[in-house]
């Protein structure tokens, strides 16, 4: 494994710039404090392999030598017994670079995963996998390789992400957030079922086992103060959640009559909805809030668009119904570039478009290259296979 004692950055404090906003950092600059904005990001090219002495690059010093041991040792075992190659990448922060980005572009940098033999039985055409995580950022995304990044698959690293790492990171165990999930996608992604590797690291499948404490970092009397702003600012905001649910749920007086209104339940509102206003709610969309009045019998009905929803509205019904589908019909590569149809269909209405566009061809990056960039595997001296892939897999923070 590389393990490097140190990554050297231009910005002092490099954790408090990314913890704060904007303000603080004017706020910092005021108290006279140093703050070089001209930080130097971090490139894919100065991540370096860790073939072939190990599958896990650790650059945050935050892995135990335990969860190196057992992080080698189920990919190595898979390796061995199917061809196939996972790693495991932690840095502190991309500073900037958008995860997904940053790890697909290592990804092809490397060249995970073996390119495979196209139509053989069993075996899968760039079959790689990385699980990357970005400890200051709290971010983590699995990269799948174009061979094995399918919906179901897809929708398999998610749930490694949500149910396995970043409910350890929330509890303060990277350590089994990596060894776990790297394990996962061994038996759930490559469907291995009998390794030989433990299904949780030693020591905290032991009685003894306990969460590894916290280190404090450095910055002297001065690191309370984006604490306390950032208190303040998570107070805000469940101020904001609190005024949203007391405006939504208060009590309510009917216009008419100025009776008491009472909440329907959700088995009871149905009846007042149209059949395109219940599929909204169906599709978790839209929710609506229906109030009867007990003595005039008044209803009154109330829209709440969900901030977060894979549909949009309709152009035809205007309902919140549609969904857009992506599929790839060519996969860009360095030869050229892509072709993506898109379709649109309304799960309320008879709406239905259809069309494509294409994406521009990847590049390859320099040495010299920005750490947008990613460039070709090849197996060369990355000690990897040459294995690449297009942006798939999945992800979350904690």
């Amino acid at each position: 494994m590389i393990r490097p004692g140190r990554l050297t950055l231009s910005i002092k404090d490099v954790w408090f710039v990314q913890r704060t906003s904007l303000l603080m950092v004017l706020l910092a600059v005021g108290l006279g404090w140093t703050v070089d904005l001209c930080a130097q990001q971090l490139l894919v090219t100065d991540i370096p392999s860790p073939r072939p002495n190990g599958w896990i690059v650790d650059l945050s010093g935050t892995v135990s030598e335990e969860a190196v041991e057992n992080i080698n040792r189920v990919c190595q075992e898979v390796n061995e017994r199917l061809g196939r190659e996972m790693c495991v990448v932690v840095v502190p922060s991309t500073h900037g670079v958008e995860h997904r980005v940053f790890a697909t572009n290592l990804f092809n940098h490397w060249g995970v995963g073996k390119p495979g033999i196209p139509g053989a039985p069993g075996i899968w055409r760039d079959n790689g996998i990385m699980l990357f995580v970005a400890t200051d950022d709290r971010q983590a995304w699995i990269a799948l390789g174009d061979g094995i990044d399918g919906p179901e698959q897809t929708r398999i690293v998610q749930q490694i992400i949500d149910d396995v790492v970043l409910p350890n990171y929330r509890a303060g165990d990277g350590n089994s957030a990596l060894y776990e999930g790297i394990r996962s996608c061994a038996t759930r992604v490559y469907s291995v079922s009998d390794l030989d590797a433990p299904a949780t690291l030693p020591s905290v499948s032991g009685v003894s086992a306990s969460r590894p404490v916290r280190k404090h970092r450095r910055g002297g009397p001065i690191t309370w103060i984006p604490w306390m702003l950032g208190g303040a600012l998570i107070g805000g905001v469940g101020l904001l959640a609190a005024g949203r649910y007391y405006m939504r749920y208060r009590p309510r007086k009917c216009p008419k009559c100025s009776g008491e209104m009472i909440l329907l339940e959700e088995e009871h509102d149905d009846q007042y909805l149209n059949e395109s206003e219940q599929t909204e709610e169906q599709l978790g969309s839209v929710d609506y809030d229906v109030w009867a009045c007990l003595s005039c019998e008044n209803v009154q009905k109330i829209r709440y668009g969900k901030l977060l929803t894979r549909y949009s509205k309709c152009p035809k019904c205007w309902y919140v119904t549609v969904l857009k589908v992506e599929d790839v019909m060519v996969r860009a590569n360095y030869n050229h570039g892509g072709k993506v149809r898109v379709t649109e269909d309304c799960q309320s209405c008879d709406y239905h478009r259809s069309y494509t566009y294409r994406t521009p061809k990847r590049v390859q990056s320099t040495s010299s290259g920005s750490s947008f960039g990613g460039s070709s595997g090849g197996g060369g001296s990355s000690g990897f296979s040459g294995g690449s892939s297009s942006g798939g897999g999945a992800g979350g923070g904690w």
